[in-house]
């Protein structure tokens, strides 16, 4: 009898800390998608052009900048490139050549990528994550000299581009800048016609909206930040799982040193740049010369920090109820992402509650956690009757062009 390779793996086949760490980065994400949902768009990278920015929505601010803008994103990132070095090992190991089957998923995921994207929701990162898996696949057999060569080489590359960016619109002509300046500091008519259509305008009228933001994200935006950002990332990935660190090979020491040296570096980093953009009264051309670049750079040591506390926080088995449930969360990664899509939308959109541009950052927050617990009692409850969730089991049936098994034989003992 042929043997089948598009089974879900056992419970004993896989490394549970990835999937811990790859829901905690899930829901963490969470925390700065919900802004492109239920504020205007320019909102996000100058958070004075819309609403309440005092008190407690100040410190919400404060809060989601310095711990998670670009922060949980590298920490996916990385993941994803551990990924796909698992992905290829597993195949090896089975006698199958991987290459097929890594090109096969990586198509599928950048269809899924594009469905998301124009029909749902404009901050798709799918199809970045399979253009840039398609490119990452070719270097699973470097050395790893060569590896942190081309790490330092693509990380960097956004800080230049960002510098020059900035310091090239103080010698702009001052038409040029003054059209910059209507994106960056729109003005009420511009913010109000945008919170009318997605508080009262029909699928359609949003559609259209989402089409040019797409595309600036998907050619602009991917060209000047994300791709580079997202290369770097994945290979730091290969990196850290090739030397056990992603895996929990290290002592707890090791860990608990990574995660305070990580988040102290990167609050100091990311909290300086902060304090900066205020202090420059939120400047355009100082926020991409300085602004950016200084939260990028921040981003590297926080997600590491995360890494090394969730692994620290793992090995001493304490909250491990937690543990659990980050876990089914991140078996159910591609499910509950595009899950926070459709709940977001129904939230914020006209077709669903309309709350567009109604609620303040602390009030999203709240619906932030909501969400979070959803998720976390959803995925648990899921496993305990299926292998994987209904998008990983359509996704492993394209890539393996045969049906995996869905339900489980009996029921999962989750914790």
């Amino acid at each position: 009898m042929e043997k089948s390779y598009s089974q879900p793996l056992r419970l004993n086949e896989r490394i549970e800390v990835l999937d811990v760490l790859r829901g905690f980065a899930l829901l963490g994400i969470l925390i700065l998608n919900i802004l492109f949902f239920a504020l205007p768009f320019s909102s996000f990278s100058n958070p004075t052009v819309f609403g309440d920015l005092t008190g407690l929505n100040l410190r919400v601010f404060q809060f989601t900048h310095i711990f998670g803008e670009m922060k949980f994103m590298s920490l996916f990132s990385i993941l994803f490139g551990a990924g796909v070095l698992l992905f290829i090992h597993r195949l090896d190991g089975k006698g199958l050549t991987g290459t097929q089957f890594h090109v096969r998923r990586m198509w599928w995921l950048l269809l899924f990528g594009l469905i998301h994207a124009y029909l749902l929701w404009f901050g798709d990162i799918l199809v970045a994550y399979s253009i840039v898996g398609f490119l990452v696949y070719m270097l699973r057999n470097s050395s790893n000299r060569l590896l942190i060569w081309l790490f330092c080489l693509f990380f960097f590359i956004p800080v230049i581009i960002f510098y020059l960016l900035g310091t090239a619109m103080n010698y702009a002509p001052d038409s040029v800048y003054q059209e910059a300046l209507k994106e960056w500091r729109p003005s009420f008519e511009v913010l109000s016609r945008e919170v009318d259509i997605y508080q009262n305008g029909s699928w359609w009228d949003i559609f259209m909206k989402r089409i040019p933001l797409t595309i600036q994200l998907q050619v602009v935006g991917f060209m000047l930040m994300s791709f580079w950002r997202i290369v770097s990332m994945m290979i730091l990935g290969m990196l850290l799982f090739r030397n056990g660190i992603l895996t929990g090979q290290k002592s707890k020491q090791f860990y608990l040193v990574l995660a305070i040296a990580g988040i102290s570096i990167g609050t100091l980093i990311s909290g300086y740049g902060l304090h900066l953009d205020f202090e420059k009264n939120w400047d355009l051309a100082h926020f991409y010369r300085i602004g950016t670049t200084i939260n990028y750079m921040a981003s590297l040591p926080m997600a590491l920090g995360y890494l090394g506390l969730v692994l620290w926080v793992y090995q001493m088995k304490i909250a491990d109820f937690l543990m659990k449930g980050l876990a089914a969360v991140g078996r159910m990664a591609f499910t509950n992402y595009l899950c926070q899509t459709v709940i977001c939308s129904l939230l914020f959109y006209s077709y669903g509650f309309g709350l567009f541009g109604k609620l303040q950052r602390v009030e999203l927050l709240g619906i932030v956690l909501i969400i979070w617990m959803f998720q976390i009692g959803f995925s648990w409850f899921w496993l305990r009757e299926y292998n994987m969730g209904p998008l990983e089991w359509l996704w492993r049936w394209l890539t393996y062009r045969e049906k995996p098994r869905f339900r489980s034989k009996k029921k999962v003992k989750l914790a």
